[in-house]
């Protein structure tokens, strides 16, 4: 008998779906004689995968009829230079700010978080933006972490009355999710990277949402997954020239009711919770 596969919770095809009713937001606004919504990205230092995201980002917005502003990495040689960047971004045309992070050595990344218009802080990782989200009134939330309660969300499940594990608890992720999932009353326990591997084992199997974002691949063993569960991998490393995530995705696969693939899962979508949290701040600032 044949064995019954989850249902793969790909990013790309919810992407599509709130790429739509953003390009849809965006006609709104300007058929009411409003401008366009404005991003501006800087990017501090030379990195492949930050230059591939910020192409991924002008891609998309252009797709949306967004408008979108570059600054380089030669035009921000240092910390002086990226607080001086910040501050003509926060009172220019732009609703959205971007920096490419973790800053290279030699900056201050806390100094450059706490000098942005909260307002404008598209990444959600402002103190004031975090502190929101403690509050139950969250305005702008951390892409990968929004992606991924997103990708639950679309399961279709009652969540209310669930119980989840977070194996991992970064600011951007891990501690957002356990927020917004409280919020639908969802029971959370947090596994940090440091837990041994047969405490995990154990709230994994008790748990019937189980999300790894700890950076660490095959840190969940797909033995551990038990049927009806939801399975959200944030990881994403490369291993031996492959991306890998932090769960054994084909073992894991054959148990699950719905998993997400990587690569294929929440980074698809991360650019697109991005772009929303864009169309949410430029509401905010202008009291929509």
């Amino acid at each position: 008998m044949p064995v019954k596969e989850a249902k793969l919770l790909e990013g790309k095809i919810l992407a599509k779906q709130i790429q739509e009713e953003i390009h849809a937001s965006v006609q709104k606004f300007i058929s009411k004689g409003l401008e366009a919504p404005k991003l501006c990205a800087l990017q501090i230092g030379k990195d492949a995968s930050a230059e591939w995201y910020l192409g991924q980002q002008q891609k998309l917005a252009q797709k949306l009829g967004l408008e979108y502003e570059l600054i380089a990495a030669d035009g921000i040689p240092d910390q002086k230079t990226l607080l001086a960047r910040i501050a003509d971004a926060n009172r220019s045309s732009a609703h959205g700010i971007f920096m490419t992070m973790p800053l290279p050595k030699g900056f201050d990344a806390d100094a450059a978080l706490l000098a942005l218009d909260p307002k404008k802080d598209v990444e959600g990782i402002h103190p004031t933006s975090l502190g929101l989200i403690v509050l139950r009134k969250a305005k702008l939330i951390p892409p990968t972490a929004y992606a991924a309660f997103q990708l639950i969300e679309s399961t279709g499940l009652k969540l209310h009355g669930k119980q989840a594990v977070l194996v991992g608890q970064s600011a951007i992720v891990g501690r957002p999710l356990q927020l917004m999932l409280g919020e639908r009353r969802v029971t959370t326990l947090v596994c940090n990277t440091g837990t041994p591997a047969e405490t995990i084992q154990k709230f994994v199997e008790a748990s019937d949402i189980v999300i790894a974002c700890a950076g660490q691949p095959g840190i969940v063993k797909g033995a551990w997954i038990r049927e009806g569960q939801i399975v959200i991998d944030v990881g994403t490393t490369e291993v031996n020239g492959k991306i890998t995530g932090d769960i054994e995705f084909e073992e894991a696969r054959k148990r699950a009711a719905f998993i997400t693939p990587v690569p294929g899962g929440v980074g698809p979508l991360t650019v697109t919770m991005l772009m929303r949290n864009l169309i949410h701040a430029y509401r905010w600032q202008k009291g929509l």
